[in-house]
C-alpha cells in the first residue's frame, strides 16, 4: 500500500548533501561534470565504534560526523551519476585533477584514511599510498599541483599514539594536575592536546608512484590552500585557545614553500570567525583577514600592507574576499556591504549602497579565489537574502556603473554557489523539497536540477508554510513561521507544537525542508496532524529566561486567534540552547501540555564551572560574554545566573517533559540533562530521560538507529499528550 505523507522511514532513507561548511561540490575543469559528497544513511562503516564513549574520530581515524558519506559524480547534461567505490567505508573530499581526468578523494575503506584517485576514462579507482592521511575538516581537501602530477595533503604523524586521539580518556596517565597559578598554567604542548585530531605532517604525494615528500611536520592545520603558481601552500595553523576560559580559537598564518625553504610566519592571533585567505591569480600575493583589518602580503618579501588602515573602524568580514581576474583589486564583504579595494590600497569603493538586501556571500569562479563575472561585462555576482520576504537569490553588480540588478530571487534557501562561464551552480532547498544542486544559465535564464537524491519523496504531500505576525506587550513586531498540518481543513483546530531557539530568527528557515532540521524534520509532525510554529527570538537581553515568554506566547496566541491552534493542546520543544529555552518556558507557564528538551543546559551555575578532561573551562566564556550573555562572573552576577537557570524553578513545572541527549561538549549534555531529570524525579514530576551513549551534540549527525529512536519518541510523546 502506498502512502502520500512523510514517514520516519522516508526521512531515514533520505540522502542529503554533506555539510556545506566543510564539503563544497567540485565542478570539473570542462564544466560538464560535478563531484559532490552525499550522506547516505544506509552506507556501512568500514569499522564500528568499539566504545560507547563519544569520540570525534572513528577507530579508522576518519571524522565521526562523516560516518555515512560517499562521493558521487554526475554528468550535468545527461544526469548520469556514478558513485565512487563500494558501499562500505567513508569517502569524502573529492577534487578534480587539472585535466579533468581524475578525481582525488579520501577514503577509510581499507581501515585507515588514505588518498585515492578515480580515473574517469577507465572508470577505475586505486589507492595512491598506504600512508594514513589526516584531513579532519572539509577545508583540507587534497590539493592538485597544476601539472596533475602531485597531490598535497596532511598525513597522520608516524610517531603519534593514535589511541589517545580516538579516546579522550586514553591519555597514557592516571594522574592529572592543574594549577591556578598563571605561571603554572598548561604548557603549549599540553594546551594543544585538545586539538590533537588536527595534528599532522604536510606532505606531497607523487600520484603515479605514491612516494611522499614532507614539507613540514607536527602542525595543527585547519585549512590549507595551494598557490596558483605551485610555489607555496598557505596554512591556517591552530596555536591554541585565547585562554583556558574562552571558546575562541586562535590561528597563525604560515607560508610553506614547496621548494623546501624556510616556513614564513605571516600573522598571528587570527580568530576562528575571521579566518579568510585568498590567493591572487598569479600566486605572487595573497590577502587575509585579521582582527586588525585586511592585509596584503607578497610571497617574495616580508612587506605587508593593511588595505583597510584608513577606515574609521576595523571592518568585520562576513565572507571570503575574492580577487578580480587581473589581480588589480579585491572584493570584500563587511559592514553589510560589498566593497572594492584596489590591491595597492589606492582606492576603495562601496558597491551596494541602497541595495535593501542582506548580502550573504560572493560567487567565486570554479575552484579559484577569483570572483565570477557573468556574461554581462564588468558584473560580479553576489548571493542575497531579502529580510522581509525571506527569499534568497543572486544579484549582478555592475562595477563600472555601481548598479545592482536582480538575476533571480525565489522562495528557496541557497548555499555554496560557484560560477563557470555562463553557468551558475548552487545548492537550494524549499519547504516542500530537500536540498539539491541546481544550475542557472545566465544567457537563457533557464534553471535545471542537477542532482536527484530522493526520488522516493516525489508525490508526497507536505504541510503548507506561511508567515505569522504578532506583537509584544511593548508593541514590538514579532515574526514567525507556521507549518500547517498536511490535510489542513479551515475552521478545524489542531494541536500546535512550537519550536524555540533564543537568538535565532526561525522565520529565516521558512524555505528550508522541515525548518532546518536541527533535531527532527518538522514536516513529519505536520504529516501526523500537528501544526508547527517557529518564532523569531532576538538575543537582546541578559535575562533571557525571564524574557522568553514575551516573544513566544503572543505568537502562539495569534495562531489560536486565527482559528488554527487548539489552546488546550499546546506543545513546546527545542534542542541545545532551544532545550534550555523550552525548560525555561515551562517553569513560567502551565499552558503547554507536553515538552521535549534535547541536548540542552539547565543550570548555569554548574555549567559555568565545568572543567574539561583537558583542563580548560570554556563554559566560563560562553556564560559571561558568549551565548549565555550573563554579563559577568558567577559571583558578580550571582542572582542573574540563578534567575536564568531553570533548575531552580522546577517546582513550578506541570508539563510532562521528554529529555534526550548524547554526550557532547565534554559530557555536559548528559550532565545537564541528568540534572534536569533528577530534579523532576525528586519533585515527582512526569518526565522521561533518554541518553544516547557514544553520540555527540548535534542529533542530525547521530547514527541511524539512534535517530530513528529519538524521532519516534518525540512523535509518540506529542501524540500521547496532545491528542
Amino acid at each position: 500500500m502506498t502512502h502520500n505523507t512523510l514517514t520516519i522511514s522516508d526521512v531515514l532513507k533520505m540522502k542529503s548533501l554533506s555539510f556545506p561548511e566543510v564539503s563544497r561540490f567540485q565542478l570539473s575543469p570542462d564544466g560538464k561534470s560535478l563531484a559532490y559528497v552525499v550522506k547516505n544513511p544506509n552506507r556501512k562503516s568500514s569499522s564500528e565504534q568499539k566504545t560507547t564513549e563519544y569520540s570525534k574520530l572513528l577507530p579508522t581515524g576518519a571524522p565521526a560526523y562523516r560516518h555515512c558519506e560517499e562521493v558521487w559524480v554526475t554528468n550535468i547534461k545527461t544526469k548520469e551519476s556514478h558513485q565512487l567505490g563500494s558501499g562500505v567505508g567513508i569517502d569524502w573530499a573529492p577534487r578534480w585533477s587539472p585535466d579533468g581526468r581524475y578525481v582525488a578523494f579520501c577514503s577509510d575503506r581499507m581501515g585507515a584514511p588514505q588518498l585515492w584517485v578515480w580515473d574517469k576514462i577507465e572508470n577505475k579507482q586505486r589507492r595512491i599510498s598506504e600512508k594514513p592521511i589526516s584531513p579532519i575538516e572539509g577545508y583540507e581537501v587534497p590539493q592538485w599541483t597544476s601539472d596533475g602530477k602531485y597531490l598535497i595533503t596532511k598525513l597522520r604523524p608516524e610517531d603519534i599514539d593514535f589511541s589517545t586521539i580516538i579516546s579522550p580518556d586514553s591519555k597514557g596517565r592516571v594522574i592529572n594536575v592543574w594549577h591556578t597559578d598563571p605561571d603554572e598554567q598548561l604548557g603549549s604542548d599540553e594546551e594543544l592536546s585538545r586539538f590533537a585530531s588536527f595534528q599532522g605532517d604536510l606532505g606531497v604525494f607523487n600520484v603515479d608512484t605514491g612516494d611522499v615528500s614532507f614539507l613540514t611536520r607536527g602542525l595543527y592545520v585547519a585549512e590549507m590552500y595551494l598557490s596558483p603558481d605551485d610555489t607555496a601552500v598557505v596554512v591556517l595553523n591552530i596555536t591554541g585557545a585565547e585562554n583556558l576560559t574562552s571558546q575562541d580559537i586562535f590561528f597563525e598564518l604560515l607560508l610553506v614553500p614547496l621548494d623546501g625553504s624556510s616556513i614564513r610566519g605571516l600573522a598571528t592571533n587570527i580568530r576562528f570567525g575571521s579566518r579568510f585567505v585568498s590567493w591572487a591569480p598569479n600566486g605572487k600575493h595573497l590577502i587575509y583577514t585579521h582582527p586588525d583589518g585586511l592585509f596584503l602580503t607578497s610571497t617574495q618579501g616580508d612587506e605587508q600592507k593593511n588595505l583597510t588602515a584608513n577606515f574609521a573602524e576595523t571592518p568585520h568580514f562576513f565572507t571570503r574576499p575574492l580577487w578580480n581576474a587581473s589581480g588589480t583589486s579585491v572584493f570584500c564583504g563587511f559592514d553589510e556591504h560589498v566593497w572594492e579595494i584596489a590591491a595597492d590600497g589606492s582606492n576603495t569603493r562601496k558597491l551596494t549602497e541602497g541595495l535593501d538586501r542582506h548580502i550573504t556571500g560572493f560567487v567565486a569562479k570554479r575552484d579559484t579565489h577569483v570572483i565570477w563575472e557573468s556574461n554581462e561585462e564588468q558584473s560580479i555576482c553576489i548571493r542575497t537574502h531579502d529580510p522581509e520576504t525571506k527569499k534568497d537569490g543572486f544579484y549582478l553588480i555592475n562595477t563600472a556603473a555601481v548598479k545592482a540588478t536582480c538575476l533571480f530571487e525565489q522562495q528557496i534557501y541557497l548555499s555554496t554557489p560557484c560560477g563557470n562561464g555562463t553557468k551558475l551552480l548552487y545548492r537550494a532547498q524549499n519547504a516542500t523539497y530537500p536540498e539539491e544542486i541546481w544550475m542557472h544559465d545566465t544567457v537563457s535564464g533557464k534553471q535545471q536540477q542537477v542532482t536527484d537524491l530522493n526520488p522516493h519523496l516525489c508525490g508526497l504531500r507536505f504541510g503548507e508554510v506561511r508567515f505569522i505576525e504578532s506583537k509584544t506587550a511593548e508593541d514590538k513586531r514579532l515574526r514567525g513561521v507556521l507549518i500547517l498540518p498536511v490535510n489542513y481543513e479551515k475552521g478545524k483546530r489542531y494541536p500546535l507544537i512550537t519550536k524555540v531557539y533564543p537568538g535565532q530568527d526561525l522565520s529565516r528557515s521558512i524555505y528550508t525542508f522541515g525548518l532546518g532540521v536541527e533535531e527532527i524534520n518538522f514536516q513529519l509532525l505536520a504529516a501526523q496532524g500537528f501544526a508547527v510554529l517557529g518564532v523569531d527570538m532576538p538575543p537582546e537581553s541578559t535575562d533571557s529566561l525571564v524574557d522568553m515568554p514575551e516573544y513566544i506566547l503572543p505568537a502562539i496566541d495569534e495562531v489560536i486567534e486565527m482559528g488554527i491552534a487548539d489552546e488546550n493542546r499546546l506543545g513546546i520543544m527545542g534542542f541545545s540552547y532551544g532545550g534550555y529555552c523550552t525548560a525555561g518556558l515551562i517553569t513560567q507557564t502551565t499552558r503547554f501540555k507536553a515538552a521535549v528538551c534535547g541536548g540542552g543546559l539547565y543550570n548555569l551555575t554548574s555549567f559555568y564551572g565545568q572543567l574539561s578532561k583537558g583542563g580548560d573551562s570554556t563554559q566560563i566564556g560562553w556564560a559571561e560574554t558568549g551565548q549565555g550573555r550573563m554579563g559577568g562572573s558567577l559571583w558578580e552576577q550571582r542572582q542573574r545566573y540563578i534567575d536564568n537557570s531553570p533548575i531552580f524553578y522546577l517546582d513550578k513545572i506541570e508539563t510532562p517533559v521528554l529529555i534526550y541527549c548524547g554526550e557532547g561538549f565534554g559530557g555536559s549534555d548528559y550532565a545537564q540533562s541528568g540534572e534536569l531529570f533528577s530534579g523532576l524525579r525528586r519533585l515527582n514530576k512526569k518526565a522521561t530521560f533518554v541518553w544516547y551513549r557514544g553520540e555527540g551534540h548535534p542529533a542530525t549527525a547521530w547514527h541511524p538507529e539512534h535517530r530513528t529512536d529519538y524521532q519516534k519518541r518525540i512523535m509518540d510523546w506529542f501524540e500521547e499528550h496532545l491528542n
